[in-house]
């Protein structure tokens, strides 16, 4: 029986293949389990939106599969980028739809904090937090 790696490369005669580490902040993780109250869909979304950064983030073979209208790149240094997505979430309309700030290094992703218009956040506040949870994580 054949095996086939959808993130995967062929290297001299091996194929290896490449995951992406999706890393959650403690933080993060307390906010999306307050949303989930509200949107039942959310962790379905979640796991829709890994599945596209394994190959949005690829470290060897990146494809762009997002819009770029629901992407975008906040802030970047050397080490790490911070990115802003527009989650989206079965039964919810686009402008009522979790936001999710999250860094990339590398082949680790790293969510820093989620937010929605529901809850009136402000864009500064959140850059603000995502940019102190990265520190704590990379």
């Amino acid at each position: 029986m054949r095996k086939y790696f959808t993130n995967s490369h062929f290297i001299g005669g091996l194929i290896l293949e490449m995951a992406i580490d999706f890393i959650f902040h403690p933080s993060f993780e307390k906010e999306a389990a307050n949303l989930k109250r509200r949107f039942v869909y959310l962790n379905e979304g979640l796991e829709s939106f890994q599945r596209l950064c394994e190959i949005q983030f690829h470290p060897l073979d990146p494809r762009q599969i997002i819009a770029p209208a629901k992407l975008h790149r906040v802030t970047q240094n050397d080490l790490w980028s911070i990115w802003k997505i527009e989650l989206a979430v079965k039964n919810v309309k686009s402008n009522q739809s979790p936001r999710i700030w999250f860094a990339v290094k590398g082949s680790n992703i790293s969510f820093l904090c989620i937010a929605t218009h529901v809850d009136n956040y402000s864009d500064n506040q959140m850059m603000k937090i995502a940019l102190e949870r990265v520190s704590d994580i990379f």
